[in-house]
């Protein structure tokens, strides 16, 4: 690479670092906190997004801002590898500038994932990539106008993975019965209890606070926990599941050593131990010891489970819904077609 170009090639770098750079720190200061661990930490990793030297550097804060609870920040690794599609592609394409970049470039970048990902994934790349840019158009003095028009994906209609009723329960009644000695066993056990019993998401059951346990009553004086879930927009609702269903499994992870030393008391399972998740391990192992193969394995097939379980016991799609949280009842639907056998309705007609 000549000096010249090794120059132009090195001031695009940073003037698109500075344009993501602005943005990660907008959006950081905008983005809700309900779920952030550790404040103060947050506040100085914050403030240290607009000091990075290069893009390894805001990888690394971004990833740190995920740890302490801030995960909605995990889309903006879709900036990260634009940015080095771009820088990598910029002598071959003579952008020497960011005002030069055309929307032809979004276009083969969203065109090469869209080889290697789910159009789900592709829609989301699409979306962001777009917020960014606007973002550049109105805070930053640039003119992109980036419509990315014309741009559709077919959509996956694939069946939602669950386990049918009988598997669903002797699959609650296992967790429930059985005697885990294992601190970790011991948190996961009552993370899939509560999945598979209120039909949460996975980040709203993470995110779970002890102050959003109550424990309430029924007309009949039958004690129940309340649980307040926080969905996707930071969207409250609430979930109810029997005391008795998860009061033992609770009480052992709340008095076993290994919360008490490594979690934060103020939430049921936010922790700063830097180790991989073993959640999934778990119900993978679980499924296995009742011969309950399944192809996906992980706690959405677990909230699948459950949507269809209700569905099939009260036909009340609303109902579902609301359980779920689901803001539109398009979404809840799949439900409908996913626990009916519509073949056998066939078989009287002829």
């Amino acid at each position: 690479m000549s000096d010249i170009k090794h120059i132009q090639h090195a001031r695009l770098a940073k003037e698109f670092l500075e344009g993501i750079k602005y943005f990660y720190d907008f959006k950081t200061k905008i983005l809700t906190k309900y779920a952030i661990s550790d404040m103060d930490y947050f506040k100085k990793l914050q403030s240290d997004i607009l000091k990075v030297q290069n893009i390894e550097e805001l990888k690394t804060i971004r990833k740190k801002l995920m740890s302490v609870g801030m995960k909605s920040v995990g889309n903006f690794m879709i900036f990260e590898k634009f940015y080095d599609f771009l820088i990598n592609n910029a002598n071959a394409l003579k952008i020497s500038e960011l005002k030069t970049l055309k929307e032809d470039l979004l276009v083969n970048f969203l065109y090469e994932k869209s080889l290697q990902n789910k159009s789900s994934s592709i829609i989301l790349y699409k979306t962001m990539l777009g917020d960014l840019f606007r973002f550049l158009d109105k805070k930053c003095g640039y003119a992109f106008d980036f419509s990315l028009r014309g741009m559709k994906f077919n959509k996956e209609s694939s069946l939602p993975v669950f386990l049918p009723e009988t598997k669903f329960l002797n699959f609650i009644e296992y967790l429930k019965n059985h005697h885990f000695k294992k601190d970790f066993d011991k948190k996961n056990r009552l993370i899939l209890l509560i999945v598979a019993l209120s039909g949460c998401r996975s980040a709203e059951v993470r995110n779970l606070k002890l102050s959003d346990f109550k424990i309430t009553r029924t007309t009949d004086g039958e004690e129940y926990y309340s649980l307040k879930l926080r969905g996707k927009g930071n969207k409250e609702r609430m979930a109810a599941i029997k005391k008795q269903s998860i009061q033992e499994p609770l009480k052992e992870w709340l008095e076993c050593d290994l919360r008490k030393r490594k979690y934060n008391q103020e939430f049921l399972f936010c922790s700063t131990i830097s180790k991989n998740d073993t959640t999934k391990y778990f119900l993978k192992k679980t499924l296995k010891e009742l011969n309950l193969k399944q192809e996906k394995c992980g706690l959405h097939m677990l909230r699948h489970s459950f949507a269809s379980f209700v569905y099939e016991r009260t036909k009340d799609i609303t109902l579902t819904q609301n359980l779920l949280g689901h803001s539109s009842i398009e979404t809840t639907k799949i439900y409908v077609h996913s626990t009916t056998d519509f073949s056998k309705q066939v078989i009287n007609l002829f």
